[in-house]
């Protein structure tokens, strides 16, 4: 996978854009970080706690909802989360692109930001909301997407499995975006 052409991808046909943010209690950020490990690139994810109220035990990317009180903005929102749950603390500058919106089964809206970083980040767990961080290959993970049939047949869901994780969801849609990025 070229982290170079998904740079170039990013900056171009998904730019980086810092937009007011409306208060609302379901509005959400993430942030993608891909990164380069042994000639890979690796995207990190988290299992989170299984005590949560929302998506407990499921795998995605540290983010949260958006607090007026907080966050200028919802890249506010990604890179606060990010610091407090997993303890990576990136750069403004660093987030290359903003992804388009995901929708969430219980209507959260979730808008994911995209850091490519130059290598493998260092990270805390913050116990209380995360019980494990997967570095996972992006490329092995990406062949191993499938249907997900649990999906409305109308949509076109997938999912994806790392070890005995079962990726789903609106994080199953945004690695989807992704790896449309890295097709020439």
């Amino acid at each position: 996978m070229d982290l170079f052409l998904i740079k170039h991808k990013l900056q171009h046909d998904f730019p980086l854009v810092r937009e007011v943010t409306p208060a609302h209690p379901m509005r959400a950020a993430v942030m993608v970080m891909l990164y380069p490990r042994h000639n890979k690139t690796y995207v990190l994810m988290t299992k989170r706690a299984m005590h949560l109220k929302y998506h407990a035990g499921e795998v995605g990317f540290p983010g949260g909802v958006f607090e007026e009180d907080e966050d200028d903005d919802l890249l506010a929102t990604a890179l606060r989360e990010t610091e407090e749950e997993v303890a990576i603390e990136i750069e403004p500058e660093d987030v290359l692109g903003r992804l388009p919106l995901v929708s969430t089964r219980l209507g959260f809206e979730i808008t994911p930001f995209v850091s490519v970083l130059s290598s493998a980040p260092e990270y805390e767990l913050a116990e209380d909301e995360v019980d494990e961080v997967l570095e996972i290959p992006f490329t092995s993970l990406l062949a191993m997407q499938q249907r997900d049939v649990g999906s409305k047949p109308d949509e076109q869901g997938v999912m994806y499995w790392f070890q005995h994780h079962r990726i789903w969801g609106a994080s199953a849609k945004i690695l989807n975006q992704i790896g449309h990025l890295a097709m020439y």
